[in-house]
C-alpha cells in the first residue's frame, strides 16, 4: 500500500506540472514550434526545447499512470472506486497523447482538458487509497458537502472547456463564457461559506476551500484586466494558470470530502443513504413539477421551428453564439407564456380529465409560486435575447408571451370560438424570433413561415378539441365543436388543410422555396387534406385521431424541407 501512495504522489506531483507546462504551451502558439509530433526535429530554439520537455514529461506521466493503474489493480481489488479509476486512467491517457496530436496538426486546445480529467483520477486514487480519519460531523451533512464539492469541480471543468472555446475561435461565445462565470462564481461562494462552516469538523477542507475562493478572485481580476488592457499574452496565460489551480484545488477539495466519507459507520451510511433518497426524491418531484409548468413537449416543437428559421436566414448552420441563446431565450419565453397560463386556467384544469395530473390542479406547485416562476422566466427571456441576441427578438418573443396570456388565455379563451384561430398567432412568433435573431429584420420570407404555423393551427388544435371535446364541454370552454358541432369543425378544419397547401405553393410561386420544397411541400399537403377530406366524410374519432398525430409530424417536416431547401436553393 505503501508503494501505491508513493507512486500516486509522484504521478501527482508530475501530471500538475504537465498541466501547468499544458497551459503555457496553449497559451503560446501550441506545436507550432515542433510540428513533428511526438518527435520534434527543430528543438534549437528555446520553444522548441519547451515543447519537447513538455513531451518528455507527458511520456513520463503516461509510465507513471501505468504503473500506478498495475499497483490499484493488484493490491485493492475489492475497492470499486479505485478500480474504476484504474479503469479509467489509462483511457484518459491515450486521449490526451490524441489530443495532443491533435493539437498539433489542428490548433485544438483540448489535451489540457484531458490532462486535467487524468489528475483527477490520480489525486483522487491517491486520498482514497489513505486510511481516512474518524469523522466528527453528522454524516449526512458530510455527503451534502462531498456532493457539492464534485458539483463545483464539474462546473469549472465546464468553465475551462468554454474558456478553451472562447480561446480558440475568437471572441463570439465570451459573453456566454462571462455569464457563465458568474453564476460558478455564485456556486463557488456557496461552496466556500459551507466549507468555513465546517471548520472544526474538517479543518483541512476549510483551508482549502479558502484557498479557491481566493484563487477565483484572482483568475476572475486577471480576467476582467484581459479585457481592459486587449489581451496581452502574459496575462491570458496567468488567467488559464489560475483557473487550473482553481479547478485543482477543488478536485483536492472533493477528494477529501470522499475520503471523509469513508470513515462513517455502516449503520450511518444507510441511514444517511435513506436520506438522499427523500431528498432526491423531493428534489425530483419539484423539478418534474415546475418541468410540467412549462409544458416542454410544446416548448420542443417552437424551438425547432425557431431554430429551423435561423438555418433558413443563415443558409446554413447558425453561429453557435446565436443558437445557444437564442434557444435558451425562447425556451424561456414559451416555459413563462405556459406557467401563466397554467396558473390562470387552473380552475378548468381541475375539471378536465387531461389537465387534472399538472402540478397546480394536483397540489405539487403552489399558484403564487407558478405566477413568479413565470415572470422570472419571462424577464430572464428578455434579458438574455437582448443581451446577447438583438432587441427585435426579445421584443418579438415578450410580445408572443403578452399576446398569449392577455388575449388568448384572458380574453379569447372562454368567450369565442375562434380562440384557436388568433391565438394561433402567439404559437406563429418563434420562428420570427428565430429569423431576427440572425437578420436582425423581419423580411416577407419570415411573414410567409409565421403564415404556415398560424394556418396549421386551427385544424390541429381542432383535430385535438374532437377527441376531448368531453372535457371542453364539461369545462364550458367554446371551442368550435362543442358550440358549433362536429360537422361545422370536420368543414373548417378541410378549409384550413386546403389554404395551407395554397401557401405551401405560394411559397414557390413568389420564389421563397425552390423546386425541392415545392414537391416535398405539396406531397405533405396534400395527405393532411386527405386526412381532413376523410374526417369530413366519415365523421369518425379514428380519423381524427390519425390527423392529429399527422399534423404534428406534418410541421417538422415542413420545416426540415424548407431548410434543406433554402441551403441547397
Amino acid at each position: 500500500m505503501k508503494f501505491i501512495s508513493r507512486v500516486a504522489w509522484i504521478t501527482t506531483i508530475v501530471t500538475f506540472m504537465l498541466i501547468v507546462l499544458g497551459g503555457t504551451a496553449l497559451a503560446t502558439a501550441p506545436g507550432l514550434s515542433c510540428p513533428a509530433w511526438l518527435l520534434c526535429a527543430n528543438s534549437a530554439s528555446s520553444l522548441g526545447i519547451f515543447e519537447q520537455f513538455q513531451r518528455l514529461t507527458v511520456l513520463s506521466v503516461g509510465l507513471l499512470v501505468l504503473l500506478l493503474v498495475v499497483g490499484l489493480v493488484a493490491w485493492v481489488r475489492r475497492d470499486q472506486a479505485l478500480c474504476t479509476m484504474a479503469i479509467g486512467a489509462p483511457a484518459l491517457l491515450v486521449a490526451q497523447i490524441i489530443l495532443g496530436g491533435l493539437t498539433v496538426f489542428g490548433k485544438l486546445s483540448l489535451q489540457l482538458l484531458a490532462v486535467q480529467a487524468l489528475f483527477a483520477i490520480i489525486l483522487a486514487s491517491l486520498l482514497l487509497n489513505r486510511r481516512p480519519a474518524v469523522s466528527r460531523e453528522n454524516p449526512l451533512h458530510t455527503r451534502r458537502f462531498a456532493l457539492l464539492a464534485i458539483v463545483n469541480v464539474l462546473f469549472v471543468y465546464l468553465l475551462l472547456l468554454l474558456g478553451s472555446y472562447v480561446t480558440g475561435s475568437g471572441t463570439g461565445m465570451a459573453m456566454l463564457h462571462d455569464v457563465f462565470a458568474g453564476f460558478v462564481g455564485l456556486v463557488l461562494l456557496w461552496t466556500v461559506i459551507a466549507a468555513l462552516l465546517r471548520w472544526r469538523v474538517a479543518p483541512g477542507q476549510a483551508a482549502v476551500a479558502l484557498v479557491v475562493g481566493l484563487l477565483f478572485v484572482c483568475q476572475a481580476l486577471v480576467g476582467a484586466l484581459i479585457v481592459f488592457l486587449n489581451n496581452p499574452a502574459w496575462l491570458v496565460e496567468t488567467h488559464l494558470s489560475l483557473a487550473v489551480g482553481v479547478w485543482c484545488s477543488l478536485v483536492l477539495l472533493a477528494a477529501l470530502a470522499s475520503r471523509q466519507l469513508r470513515a462513517v459507520p455502516a449503520t450511518a451510511e444507510i441511514a444517511v443513504h435513506q436520506s438522499l433518497q427523500d431528498v432526491v426524491a423531493v428534489v425530483r418531484q419539484t423539478c418534474s413539477s415546475y418541468m410540467n409548468l412549462i409544458k416542454p413537449h410544446v416548448t420542443v416543437l417552437l424551438l425547432g421551428v425557431t431554430l429551423a428559421a435561423m438555418a433558413m436566414a443563415t443558409r446554413g448552420l447558425p453561429p453557435l453564439a446565436l443558437i445557444i441563446p437564442t434557444l435558451l431565450g425562447g425556451a424561456m419565453a414559451a416555459g413563462s407564456a405556459n406557467c401563466i397560463n397554467c396558473y390562470i386556467d387552473r380552475d378548468i384544469d381541475e375539471i378536465m380529465g387531461r389537465t387534472q395530473r399538472r402540478a397546480l390542479p394536483s397540489g405539487h406547485v403552489e399558484p403564487r409560486q407558478a405566477l413568479i416562476f413565470g415572470i422570472v422566466l419571462g424577464i430572464c427571456s428578455f434579458i438574455l435575447l437582448s443581451a446577447f441576441v438583438n432587441l427585435l427578438s426579445a421584443l418579438l418573443a415578450c410580445s408572443a408571451i403578452l399576446f398569449y396570456v392577455f388575449v388568448y388565455t384572458l380574453g379569447l379563451k372562454r368567450t369565442t370560438t375562434q380562440n384557436i384561430v388568433i391565438g394561433g398567432a402567439a404559437g406563429a412568433v418563434p420562428v420570427l424570433v428565430g429569423w431576427a435573431a440572425i437578420t436582425n429584420n423581419l423580411s416577407l420570407t419570415a411573414i410567409w413561415l409565421f403564415a404556415i404555423i398560424f394556418f396549421w393551427t386551427p385544424p390541429h388544435f381542432w383535430a385535438l378539441s374532437l377527441l376531448i371535446q368531453k372535457d371542453y364541454a364539461k369545462a364550458n370552454i367554446p371551442m368550435l365543436p362543442v358550440v358549433k358541432g362536429e360537422a361545422e369543425t370536420h368543414r373548417q378544419i378541410l378549409l384550413y388543410s386546403l389554404l395551407l397547401l395554397v401557401i405551401t405553393v405560394l411559397l414557390f410561386v413568389t420564389g421563397t422555396m425552390g423546386y425541392i420544397f415545392l414537391v416535398g411541400g405539396v406531397a405533405l399537403g396534400a395527405w393532411l387534406v386527405y386526412l381532413a377530406i376523410r374526417l369530413w366524410l366519415h365523421h369518425s374519432k379514428s380519423w381524427a385521431r390519425q390527423l392529429f398525430w399527422y399534423s404534428n409530424m406534418y410541421l417538422a417536416a415542413i420545416f426540415a424541407l424548407m431548410v434543406v431547401d433554402r441551403v441547397i436553393h
